[in-house]
């Protein structure tokens, strides 16, 4: 699956310009449904299919934050990832199980790889390189240049981008191009350089307190680190832990609430419902996900600014939840002082040879306090505003005006079947998004389940509209493909 720069620009029906779980798996969907006419290129700088950021760890500490039984990559095969774990990696993984994410990345790969056995090298190629820049061509095709310097034509292109890098956070007193010394790489706390010498530290402060953040208080320990981990964030909120439930009924429909005061009430009125029922609030949260978009759309757009300001962080936390397992060390950490959480906005930051010193405002008092520490290490949510990114292939959409943000600045913004709409308002017949940068018009965009159906949904419409009498809808054979 090598590429050879010195070659003349390869042509394909499709190329996909990412390679972790959404790209790996619209690759081998798209050969599936379709005949020996269609090819498809998978664009990606590291070198193994499925391994992005989110399942490259190495580590079994790090684990999945969605059970076992929710991880198929196949929403018409549910059971997929659940057959997949016990034939290769425990006969004894149950449904509700939360798998080492490595394992997961080994599962993309293997998904991969059937799909080139099966369809051919000639159809299905992985590019080990960088896309940095596309353009129109006379024959109505996009070419793709790389960093190699080789070239890549495609009737179609879909940006599978997954998570944008981590937001800045404009720390006060630290002029926006002086990095922190002591943190190697704010944009990206997976670093390989991150982590380096922690073992011999006394302090670390993340900045965020999500999943991200949870992940790499998991890692620090992995790497030696003895010291105290402090975990900053605006409102101190830290992820939930899983924990069995019983289902909830759907309760949401089109005579809903179309306001977020409204949703809000609802929610905790089904919440109190449910407590007296048995069961809790995970119920609740969790039979939202199949009406989110919907919901999401419902609301006029000065409701869903109204929630971004003041829901989202609480949102996130209910239904972005931790595995039972990290959830518990983290509490136990917590319990021993060995991570203290905080709450504030930073009002100043300061470097001096040894440390970092950080001030900011108590969250409930106004009060202000002080922290200082060896490292910082920045975990806080990724970007979504495409227009503050210094990523050449981004930059070189915006400047040609293929793309825009979407009014809320989540993403991109696209219409309902992921075609991306350019800075004039056209829709494109020739680019796409799927994944994360599609939050604007979706909302819940970065789980395994919601990308899933995404992925689905556009391999349906591209094969459609690039081949529309070619279109392998046979259910046997997608069901034996899936067999493992």
């Amino acid at each position: 699956m090598e590429f050879h720069p010195n070659r003349p620009a390869q042509e394909f029906t499709v190329a996909v310009i990412g390679g972790g779980f959404t790209g790996t798996t619209l690759g081998a969907q798209l050969v599936r449904h379709t005949g020996p006419s269609f090819s498809v290129a998978v664009i990606e700088k590291s070198g193994l299919p499925g391994r992005g950021m989110a399942y490259g760890a190495e580590s079994n500490s790090h684990l999945l934050n969605v059970p076992a039984k929710d991880m198929s990559a196949f929403p018409e095969d549910r059971e997929h990832f659940l057959r997949w774990a016990k034939s290769n990696y425990e006969r004894e993984v149950e449904p509700c199980s939360f798998l080492p994410r490595k394992e997961y990345g080994q599962y993309l790969g293997t998904i991969f790889s059937e799909a080139v056995l099966s369809a051919g090298r000639q159809r299905l190629q992985w590019i080990r390189d960088e896309a940095r820049a596309i353009s129109a061509i006379d024959n109505g095709k996009i070419e793709i240049r790389l960093c190699s310097g080789a070239r890549v034509r495609a009737e179609r292109v879909v940006l599978a981008l997954g998570n944008f890098p981590s937001s800045d956070p404009s720390l006060p007193g630290r002029g926006a191009s002086n990095r922190p010394c002591h943190s190697p790489d704010p944009d990206c706390p997976w670093s390989a350089t991150t982590f380096e010498g922690v073992e011999h530290l006394d302090s670390i402060l993340l900045l965020g307190s999500g999943l991200s953040s949870v992940d790499v208080a998991i890692e620090l320990r992995q790497r030696g680190f003895t010291g105290t981990i402090h975990i900053l964030s605006r409102r101190g909120l830290l992820p939930h832990s899983h924990k069995t439930h019983r289902p909830w009924p759907s309760f949401w429909n089109q005579h809903s609430p179309k306001c977020v005061r409204g949703l809000l009430r609802l929610v905790r009125d089904q919440v109190r419902e449910a407590e007296q029922q048995g069961s809790d609030w995970r119920g609740v949260i969790n039979c939202l996900r199949q009406a989110t978009p919907q919901i999401w759309q419902s609301l006029p757009e000065e409701e869903k600014r109204r929630f971004l300001r003041h829901a989202r962080p609480y949102w996130e936390v209910h239904r972005h939840r931790a595995a039972p397992g990290v959830a518990q060390l983290i509490d136990e950490q917590r319990s021993q002082g060995k991570i203290q959480l905080h709450a504030g906005r930073i009002t100043n930051y300061r470097e001096n040879r040894a440390r970092v010193e950080i001030t900011y405002g108590e969250r409930k008092t106004g009060e202000r306090s002080c922290l200082s520490v060896d490292r910082v290490i920045n975990c806080t949510a990724p970007e979504t505003d495409c227009r503050r990114l210094q990523d050449p292939l981004l930059k070189s959409l915006l400047a040609q005006g293929l793309v825009r943000p979407d009014p809320l600045f989540l993403g991109f913004d696209s219409s309902a079947d992921g075609a991306l709409v350019d800075q004039d308002g056209i829709v494109s017949d020739s680019l796409y998004a799927v994944g994360p940068a599609r939050k604007g018009s979706l909302w819940e965009c970065t789980a395994v389940p919601e990308i899933r159906e995404q992925v689905f949904q556009l391999v349906q419409h591209l094969v459609r509209q690039t081949h529309p009498l070619g279109i392998d809808t046979g259910q046997e054979e997608s069901r034996q493909a899936t067999n493992v």
